[in-house]
């Protein structure tokens, strides 16, 4: 199995949609405040990825359904 290894910068190659993906999550993490952040992780990116489903445990969803 071949594994290339990174020696500098230059060779990462970074997809052009990170950065502004990861500024919308981390301003959703800041206004959120979760107590579960890879509950809450987990509920955004399925979200943002359209995948249907019940809402992932422990997830702001499922906490504010329980206080309901």
């Amino acid at each position: 199995m071949e594994v290339n290894r990174i020696f500098t910068a230059e060779q990462i190659e970074v997809n052009p949609l990170l950065p502004s993906m990861l500024k919308e999550y981390t301003k959703a993490v800041i206004k959120a405040n979760p107590a579960d952040l890879l509950a809450f992780s987990a509920e955004y990116f399925r979200k943002k990825a359209d995948i249907p489903g019940e809402p992932v445990p422990g997830s702001a969803e499922t906490l504010n359904e329980t206080k309901e």
